[in-house]
């Protein structure tokens, strides 16, 4: 109310300054251009011109509240597009989860709009991919990356699970190798190269990979390290399978195993590979090579399979062999397997009486057909046939039933 009265009292005041400054004299304006003459009076000319101000400012504040106008229209629009697509993309969403691909594709390419619209298109080509319209599932995918700068590294992943689903191994490693070079260190690039690597048996791949998995720590020590025993152990499982002659030749062989990194030697999970590399080996007859090769192993696993293969290896110096073993069985139980390879190693540097000693200690402790055909053997060899016999009883008596037989 104040504020109004001093309003009103500054008019009055400014009313009365102007109508005293007019009763003065009405003054003179005199404009020209060209032909145009105007002649008026000082207070016309001055009410005119605050007359255009006033009108010259509401003109302006119209223009102004028709241009708000326009915009919040705009605005509304757009809200109300952008709500109906997003609810398109969430039935699209919802349908993909359900299995309806025609029906999930179609609502999600319709709510395909704003700045999250490569969600859209990547999760049709999912859609269509599943439908089996491969050839369509990559023309969206090639959409997104039209759609949104920057969607490259999102549009490749995807499209390189894709790959490997149809089992394009070819094409998915192709897609790798694109995206390893623009982000080398990105974790899940390296992990879809891993995975395209397996898929290829590409186990050369895979170990060369795995550095970079342990420079820019983008696994698990452990797990790593699980994937490389893994990997090894398929190209040296391959190899020793393998119909060519590089699974027969012993250079081929060892130059393999000679490359498998200390690390890989001592993991548990190696061992059943070890111990066919090295039968094969003195199937070979490289039985100075496997002696080598198996008395590392041993340090790092006492294992009975491999204890076993070392009493069937006759190395350059079989003296060595016997006191490797009797070494280290101070330190460990002798079981009926490593009483097995005492006996044998005895029987290589002609120590028979202690090798038939070995032997029947180790019958003590288990019944086994293996010892029982090493007894047999060397009873034999001895002349003692009775007992010779005897072995080959216990032998059938295990496995056949009692029957009558001739006297």
């Amino acid at each position: 109310m104040n504020r109004r009265l001093i309003f009103i009292v500054a008019l009055l005041l400014l009313g009365s300054v102007l109508g005293f400054f007019m009763q003065q004299g009405s003054g003179y304006i005199l404009i020209s251009f060209q032909h145009w003459v105007v002649e008026t009076s000082l207070w016309v000319f001055v009410m005119l011109l605050t007359a255009s101000v006033i009108a010259l400012y509401i003109t302006m504040q119209l223009l102004a509240g028709l241009m708000g106008s326009r915009r919040i229209l705009y605005s509304w629009r757009n809200q109300r597009g952008m709500k109906q697509a997003l609810n398109k993309t969430t039935r699209g969403l919802v349908a993909l989860a359900e299995g309806n691909w025609k029906q999930s594709e179609k609502l999600l390419l319709a709510g395909a709009h704003g700045d999250g619209q490569v969600i859209n298109y990547l999760a049709a080509a999912r859609a269509a991919h599943q439908a089996g319209n491969y050839e369509h599932s990559d023309a969206l995918m090639a959409q997104a990356i039209e759609s949104t700068k920057g969607a490259e590294l999102a549009v490749g992943l995807q499209q390189s699970r894709l790959q490997l689903e149809r089992k394009q191994y070819e094409q998915s490693l192709a897609t790798c190798l694109r995206l390893k070079k623009q982000f080398p260190k990105h974790q899940y690039v390296n992990e879809m190269l891993l995975k395209t690597y397996s898929a290829l048996e590409d186990w050369q791949g895979v170990i060369g990979l795995l550095p970079k998995f342990s420079k820019y720590n983008l696994l698990p020590s452990k797990r790593t390290l699980k994937i490389e025993v893994e990997a090894y152990g398929k190209q040296l499982g391959h190899l020793l399978h393998s119909r060519s002659n590089a699974g027969k030749d012993p250079k081929a062989l060892l130059k393999v195993w000679r490359s498998i990194p200390s690390r890989v030697l001592k993991n548990e999970d190696f061992i059943p590979l070890a111990s066919a590399f090295i039968e094969c080996l003195i199937t070979l007859g490289e039985h100075v090579s496997a002696e080598r090769e198996l008395r590392k192993l041993l340090t790092h696993h006492w294992n009975q399979e491999l204890v076993r293969l070392y009493g069937c290896i006759m190395g350059d110096n079989v003296e060595a062999q016997l006191a490797f073993i009797q070494d280290k069985l101070k330190h460990q139980p002798e079981d009926a397997i490593s009483l097995l390879t005492l006996g044998r190693l005895s029987l290589s540097n002609q120590l028979f009486d202690e090798a038939q000693g070995y032997f029947e200690q180790s019958l003590e402790r288990e019944n086994s057909l293996e010892t029982r055909s090493e007894l047999s053997r060397l009873y034999l060899a001895k002349d003692e046939t009775q007992k010779a016999l005897d072995m080959l009883r216990q032998g059938l008596g295990q496995k056949l039933p009692r029957l009558p037989l001739p006297a």
